[in-house]
């Protein structure tokens, strides 16, 4: 069972695990989806290996509206992410003539048999060119495949954003001047009379004018600032410092 405005982001490859390249495209991603009212559920970072993607994949793809995939698509042996999605989905890996032809374009030499491994995708995936994308972002029912490098797929999720966009997130902040344990209890109250706000402390070290940021978030703006109004009339006097 999916649910509506939510996703997870699943990151492909062996260069990530070992440490030989830092991984950016998961933070880019967070950044992206929370700014479009995207609720954000998962982060995986896997091996290039067909099953351990097709598994990730196809267990993600049931749980979230959106799933994001980085890395694994190319010409090279250990580009798995496209067989490993067919295979997640009980689809064929087939030929398709959109992607050929945008391989033609792209490569006017000739296509080897490495290169038409990118124009391999699961049966039923779609191309989309959102904004003049000349070369298209992938789609497989609700999985979008991007490239590992961080600039293309930076411009290829670019181009396509909108269509994630959702009710936005409403967010107010109290900053104390007090430490945790004394607003653990007001904090669990107030949890508990507002479920649809996430409500978070986070203590701060090297803050002189504050010890404690108090963040509440929900898509319900009204009840974000019902919570907000009642933390801040209950907090220990003197214990507030601002708020925004």
């Amino acid at each position: 069972m999916t649910h509506s405005n939510t996703a997870a982001v699943i990151v492909v490859g062996n260069e990530v695990l070992s440490g030989k390249v830092p991984e950016s495209n998961a933070v880019f991603l967070v950044r992206e989806l929370h700014g479009l009212g995207v609720a954000l559920r998962a982060i995986h970072v896997i091996p290039d290996e067909l099953d351990v993607i097709a598994e990730t994949v196809s267990a993600a793809s049931r749980a979230v509206a959106h799933v994001f995939t980085t890395g694994g698509v190319g010409p090279t042996h250990d580009d798995v992410t496209l067989p490993a999605i067919a295979r997640g989905l009980g689809r064929d890996l087939v030929e398709c003539e959109e992607m050929t032809a945008v391989l033609r374009h792209f490569y006017p030499d000739g296509l080897n048999e490495h290169v038409m491994r990118m124009a391999m995708l699961p049966r039923g995936a779609r191309l989309l060119r959102d904004n003049g994308l000349e070369f298209p972002a992938v789609a497989v029912e609700n999985i979008y495949v991007f490239p590992g490098d961080p600039k293309l797929m930076q411009r290829k999720f670019t181009a396509i954003r909108e269509r994630f966009r959702s009710t936005p997130f409403t967010m107010r902040r109290l900053y104390t001047s007090c430490d945790e344990g004394p607003i653990a209890a007001l904090m669990e109250e107030a949890q508990g009379r507002f479920p649809e706000v996430q409500v978070g402390s986070y203590p701060v070290y090297d803050n002189p004018e504050y010890r404690v940021l108090i963040a509440l978030e929900s898509r319900n703006a009204g009840q974000v600032e019902d919570v907000f109004q009642y933390l801040r009339t209950r907090l220990p006097p003197g214990a507030l410092v601002w708020e925004d």
